[in-house]
């Protein structure tokens, strides 16, 4: 049986979990528009518009204004938390995120490739056999 890294599963979930929410989001967006067509327009344009208790019809201005205004939000108050929701999920991540930044260890600072001509000691560039090297000459004026 393969093992599959920590880092590999949660990389999944992740995308997994970003692909639910956007379904999330365009379920709540496709949830209005329908309900907006169906009642908005669809009931507004049938025959029997007068609320008949009989019959079992209550397609009234009043009662499609009172359940548009339901759905629109309810579906708002969705909305509202899930967004709250990421913000707070990806709040965490960055905040995570950074504190494995600062727990890494950090990585050696390159070293300098040196002159063929000698090294560098506190600054001072050296010639091979320990001696400084040889003092410019001022120009007179």
């Amino acid at each position: 049986m393969v093992e599959k890294h920590p880092e590999l599963i949660l990389s999944q979930a992740r995308r997994g979990f970003d692909l639910w929410a956007i379904g999330f989001v365009f379920t709540r967006m496709a949830t209005l528009t329908l309900m907006f067509l169906a009642v908005g327009f669809g009931l507004a344009r049938t025959e029997n518009q007068g609320l008949d208790l009989e019959m079992g019809n209550f397609n009234t201005l009043l009662i499609r204004m009172t359940v548009l205004l339901l759905v629109c939000l309810t579906q708002s108050w969705l909305l509202w938390k899930f967004i709250r929701f990421q913000l707070r999920r990806w709040r965490e991540f960055r905040h995570e995120q950074a504190v494995r930044k600062k727990a890494a260890p950090k990585q050696p600072l390159r070293t300098l490739k040196r002159d063929s001509l000698g090294h560098h000691e506190n600054g001072v560039l050296k010639a091979e056999n320990g001696a400084s090297p040889r003092t410019k000459k001022l120009k007179s004026p």
